[in-house]
């Protein structure tokens, strides 16, 4: 070969044929995530089996569907455990915390449609994507037209994942505590600054198994006194898993108000308002602490729902088609604390219960309970950065210290408390936006953008309380399901996912 020839050669480009790189998921997905996406496979799997005895002993339908995702998320969990059982586990950081909890939520959502799609329930992907969400995030709400006729199976496994959605922090902690550290506190709190809420105990293993104990209680509480006041045993145990988790999800298309029954209207607003009280306060008054601190919240929270109830209580008796008084208060307990339960339809009482409801909507109930929403804590925090800044502005040179009771909330949590409310306004205005491009009204739009996001449920409009989301096309349920999941875990985890930092191998 001539020298010419060669360098030529040389010249050439080559092409040479690279092996894609392996997706590394063990260095992208820690161990505390794997451990806790096993927990997650577990609760799911147990469930799964409840319901397939469930619909072997009742209706004989859905036993298929039930079978097939028992014996899937036992084959996800056994898989799982594989990749974490016996090897080291490095020492875990926030960024473990959260893509612990935002994926097994994810996971745990995705999972809950498949037998709601076997059964034959629900006609559409999407459906049933958004029925499992909303009971995985306790939202409650529902994609069903005709909840009555529905195998018992499926009735039960709505129920059951408001259940497990409620204590899912719980069983996450109980897997993940052992070695998670300050990254367990993290994902308990649902914050996304440093947290800087009071636990039930200093370690966090003892956290949630004392936290697995109240839960427990309040649905075995909330079983019995169902049970008195005329419910069967099957609607006593659905019921009481809804409203211990402050989900909402019912046996009955009319939900409570299809009981006609004030006795069990009376239980379900005092089990509802029970519910929506921080884990942290019965502990203490368990113990015998007292409220300490929290008695501001407390008070502030009792006092709200008593002022919404009493004045859709008015509104009620007052309106074109007027109801019950005590459907006010029901509504009012229902709304502010995320249950999503209906015994009558607020926009039949006029304009001023619409605002009502939507203010109680964006309330929710105390920080350490299952409920959605702002919670209390982050209004009165709002409302103290608020007024300390006007004080700022009339008198530059004070310093001015926002407090709650006696309390001082640290600079942290104030610009916090607006982020969230910032980062909220926005997910609404693209929920609205979403909505309203699918046909639906203003009200309808915003509304329901509200109650998914803060995971009440039933909104106002054509999404009302004695109305269902069947209507909402595929893009908009699937839009809705992703704000359930921002809403339920505080809206930065979920946010967090779509980092490129949350994803970087270690």
């Amino acid at each position: 070969m001539s020298a010419t020839s060669a360098a030529a050669d040389r010249r050439r480009p080559r092409f040479r044929i690279r092996r894609p790189r392996p997706l590394r998921l063990n260095k992208r997905i820690g161990p505390l995530t794997r451990r806790a996406l096993t927990a997650g496979s577990i609760a799911l799997a147990v469930a799964a089996l409840v319901c397939t005895i469930t619909a072997a002993v009742s209706d004989q339908r859905a036993i298929g569907a039930f079978g097939a995702a028992t014996g899937l998320a036992t084959v996800l969990a056994l898989l799982l455990r594989r990749t974490w059982v016996g090897r080291p586990m490095p020492a875990p950081t926030g960024r473990d915390g959260l893509m612990a909890a935002g994926l097994t939520w994810v996971a745990a959502s995705l999972f809950a449609a498949i037998p709601l799609l076997l059964s034959g329930s629900f006609p559409r992907v999407a459906d049933a994507i958004f029925e499992g969400t909303s009971g995985i995030t306790t939202t409650g709400a529902t994609a069903l037209v005709d909840v009555d006729h529905q195998p018992h199976a499926v009735l039960l496994w709505r129920s059951l994942t408001h259940w497990i959605g409620g204590i899912g922090i719980v069983v996450l902690l109980v897997a993940i505590a052992p070695a998670a550290g300050g990254a367990a506190r993290r994902v308990l709190l649902g914050e996304s600054s440093r947290a800087a809420e009071e636990t039930v105990a200093p370690q966090m293993r003892d956290t949630a198994r004392i936290t697995a104990l109240i839960y427990l209680t309040v649905t075995g509480i909330a079983l019995i006194a169902l049970l008195l006041v005329g419910l069967s045993p099957w609607e006593a145990v659905n019921h009481a898993m809804s409203v211990a988790s402050t989900g909402g999800f019912s046996t009955r298309t009319a939900s409570a108000g299809g009981f006609e029954s004030t006795p069990v209207e009376v239980a379900l607003t005092v089990l509802m308002l029970a519910s929506g009280v921080s884990y942290v306060i019965w502990w203490r008054l368990v113990t015998g602490r007292g409220l300490g601190i929290h008695a501001v919240e407390l008070r502030s929270y009792v006092l709200f729902v008593i002022g919404i109830g009493i004045l859709l209580a008015i509104g009620a008796r007052g309106s074109e088609a007027p109801g019950n008084v005590f459907d006010g208060i029901f509504t009012a307990a229902s709304i502010t604390t995320g249950t999503g339960f209906t015994t009558a339809d607020p926009d039949l009482w006029g304009e001023e219960a619409r605002l009502l409801v939507l203010l109680a909507t964006a309330s929710g109930a105390m920080v350490g309970s299952t409920t959605g929403g702002f919670k209390v804590r982050r209004w009165l925090t709002i409302f103290g950065g608020i007024r300390a800044e006007i004080q700022r502005q009339i008198a530059p040179q004070r310093i001015v210290v926002v407090r709650i009771g006696k309390k001082p909330v640290t600079d942290d949590a104030v610009r916090a408390a607006f982020g969230f409310m910032a980062v909220a306004f926005v997910a609404m205005t693209l929920g609205t936006a979403l909505l309203a491009a699918c046909g639906f009204d203003l009200l309808s739009a915003f509304s329901g953008s509200l109650a998914c996001l803060f995971n009440v449920g039933p909104a106002l409009g054509q999404l009302g309380g004695l109305e269902s989301y069947s209507e909402v096309p595929d893009g908009g349920l699937l839009g809705l399901s992703f704000l359930m999941l921002l809403g339920r875990l505080e809206l930065f985890t979920i946010l967090a996912l779509f980092t490129r930092g949350l994803w970087r191998a270690r």
